[in-house]
């Protein structure tokens, strides 16, 4: 309880700098990571009483649904946001009500004096059809926001900041670490063995607040096309003349460098079709064979400004310049001058 209630106040009161102007982008699921954190809080009666029947059912519950749940909310509440898809509320709603309503009942039970508990068959099929059940929720839960990983076309965001697969991969991990414990913690019905296992996921706590400081809304950054390039390019080629195809580019450009959205550090190819009014297969395609690339092509813009910023503003830093150019960071701007 302490190392999450220690975690819950870095989570709320740190964020990294200049990450802390913009927290809504870089750190969406803030909110609820906290009150996940602190509603450990259920655990003193445990603390209080921990030869007593309710509150030792008590902590068996919160191991169980409730920090499956927790994973469930950190992961919509954060991937949620970053895909701007809102459905996942309500399903996440009604899991959430099943868990309160019964943690609820199991801290009232704890608080009252007796073992109201002892002996009750009730309780634990109750304990595990909910636990299978929340399980089920954050199985379905991992698997959409992986899905999402793994359709993200790395050319269709101009930044190496704007959809965190690595840090998905690493949270899969720990989720699933993380559930095998508290299951193991629930089916062997052990104080022992849940003290090791508490002691195991407080570890696992410290480990991912680290992880979560920086925002890390990276992306792989390999220049691989997608599987469907090559259909989008025939697409395009075979549907659009060449004139409408140079009217296409020409408003592209326009777009991009002459109303230097290129600037915007979020900027994506869907906002270029959006202003430009064309299909974002087609201008995907012209991007592609013409310019080389949405992100080769935009970053290549943004590293010609970062010079032109600084010979316009000799008193200039490095990472205003990087900044003003639109850059997420100054390891992208690194990374993409490297390569």
């Amino acid at each position: 309880m302490t190392t999450c209630l220690v975690c819950a106040a870095v989570r709320w009161f740190h964020m990294c700098q200049p990450y802390d102007r913009n927290p809504k982008y870089y750190y969406p699921g803030r909110p609820f990571v906290t009150c996940a954190w602190l509603s450990s809080l259920v655990l003193v009666p445990y603390i209080l009483f921990p030869e007593s029947v309710d509150a030792w059912f008590l902590t068996r519950l919160y191991f169980l649904p409730v920090t499956l749940f927790h994973f469930i909310l950190i992961l919509f509440s954060y991937f949620g946001s970053v895909m701007q898809w809102k459905k996942w509320k309500g399903p996440t709603f009604v899991a959430g009500t099943l868990v309160v309503v019964a943690l609820g009942i199991a801290l009232v039970l704890a608080v009252i004096p007796g073992d109201q508990l002892a002996d009750s068959a009730l309780a634990e099929y109750a304990l595990y059809i909910l636990g299978i059940l929340i399980t089920g929720i954050c199985i379905a839960s991992m698997a959409i926001v992986m899905a999402w990983a793994g359709r993200f076309d790395p050319d269709d965001y101009s930044n190496p900041d704007d959809f965190p697969v690595r840090q998905a991969r690493r949270w899969m991990a720990m989720i699933i670490a993380n559930a095998v414990l508290c299951w193991t913690g629930a089916l062997l019905d052990s104080p022992a063995a849940l003290a090791v296992i508490m002691l195991l996921i407080a570890v696992g706590a410290v480990v991912f607040v680290i992880t979560a400081l920086h925002p890390n809304r990276s992306r792989s950054q390999e220049d691989e096309e997608p599987a469907h390039a090559e259909k989008g390019k025939k697409v395009y080629k075979r549907k659009i003349s060449p004139a409408r195809q140079a009217e296409i580019l020409a408003a592209v450009i326009t777009v991009v460098e002459e109303q230097e959205a290129f600037l915007d550090p979020h900027l994506t190819l869907q906002d270029v079709a959006d202003r430009c009014g064309y299909g974002r297969t087609y201008i995907s395609g012209l991007v592609k064979s013409e310019l080389g690339g949405f992100v080769n092509y935009v970053n290549r813009l943004r590293l010609s400004y970062v010079d032109h910023y600084l010979k316009l503003n000799p008193g200039a830093t490095l990472s205003e310049a990087i900044d003003a150019a639109g850059f997420g960071s100054r390891p992208a701007y690194y990374a993409i001058k490297g390569k």
